[in-house]
């Protein structure tokens, strides 16, 4: 029985984990600076609509569409 007390509590970080970092991506998602539109806001959109979120809330992208762009 104490094994499924352990997993259990496993179990319940990972959730934890997950709702959070759905959260820090949300909140990521509407923090970005959105003009023009970049790969973050694209990112942290589509995301936190998915569930990704879950796991990309924790990664840091960068928010520069100018290092995007390249002019001749």
């Amino acid at each position: 029985m104490k094994i499924f007390a352990g997993s259990g509590i496993l179990i319940f970080l990972f959730v934890i984990l997950g709702l959070i970092g759905e959260v820090r991506c949300i909140i990521k998602a509407i923090n970005c600076d959105w003009e023009p539109i970049g790969k973050a806001e694209v990112i942290y959109t589509g995301a936190s609509l998915t569930g990704l979120g879950a796991v990309v809330g924790w990664i840091h992208i960068e928010d520069s569409p100018e290092s995007d762009i390249q002019e001749d």
